[in-house]
């Protein structure tokens, strides 16, 4: 599997199995899972299902492409069998869920109110874009780990062979010049992947912890990667601009 289609058709394979109630972690993504082993609030949930992206895969001809660490903290009420969530995804393949926004709606909100993880992404896309107006749906999450845990308290050093299988390759499918990692695990992931050391930006960032790296990926795209000390998520509004500078964006 190295498209954009057959990784769809394999998470909707496996996220199906799981709503049917075969929640065992498949033999092809056991080196995946084991890769993480956190313990307290790091702790991986395996009564939710997991969530390896969200956003529209298919048929998105303007994705903003941005990389986390994993789902974050589990919400049962919604992501648990008979859950929300779960209800949704019975009777919708997981791809057609996940590009619903389904954490900016409506049953979400009126339960956890506004998702910070996706608010801070949907505000550095238009920060990055210089436009208000730019849709949510267009947003496209990838996760580094893609179970739940509350907080990360250990390394993830998922295989690269993984990560290029059902990360980076699916990704060169998308319309997209630049891929944008937030966290530094990532640019140990890149290190892996054998993307060489990078290109630091000569940037003045307002956040004095900020280190923001580009790299060359296989597809032609350009992996970006960020981070700044306890914080693992896009830069804020100073930053973004002048990160939209150093990309040519403005």
């Amino acid at each position: 599997m190295t498209d954009l289609r057959g990784l769809v058709e394999y998470w909707d394979q496996h996220i199906r199995r799981w709503i049917d109630g075969d929640t065992d972690v498949p033999a092809e993504l056991t080196p995946w899972f084991d890769s993480y082993r956190g313990s307290g609030r790091g702790e991986v949930r395996v009564d939710v299902f997991p969530e390896p992206y969200t956003g529209r895969l298919l048929g998105n001809i303007a994705p903003i492409v941005m990389l986390g660490l994993n789902p974050g903290a589990a919400v049962p009420r919604f992501q648990s069998p008979g859950g929300v969530f779960f209800q949704q995804l019975q009777s919708s393949a997981y791809h057609e869920w996940a590009s619903t926004v389904p954490y900016a709606s409506t049953e979400w909100e009126s339960f956890a109110g506004p998702n910070r993880f996706y608010q801070n992404r949907f505000s550095f896309a238009r920060r990055l874009l210089d436009d208000n107006d730019w849709p949510s749906a267009d947003g496209v999450f990838f996760e580094l780990y893609p179970w739940h845990s509350s907080g990360v308290t250990a390394a993830m050093n998922p295989p690269a062979s993984l990560v290029r299988e059902y990360l980076f390759e699916p990704i060169a499918g998308l319309d997209a010049s630049h891929v944008f990692a937030f966290g530094k695990p990532w640019f140990a992931v890149a290190e892996r992947l054998g993307l060489g050391s990078g290109r630091d930006f000569a940037a003045s960032w307002r956040t004095p912890s900020r280190v923001a790296r580009a790299y060359a990926l296989p597809g032609g795209q350009d992996l970006i990667v960020m981070s700044q000390n306890g914080y693992a998520g896009p830069p804020g509004a100073e930053d973004t601009l002048t990160l939209a500078r150093a990309l040519g964006l403005r």
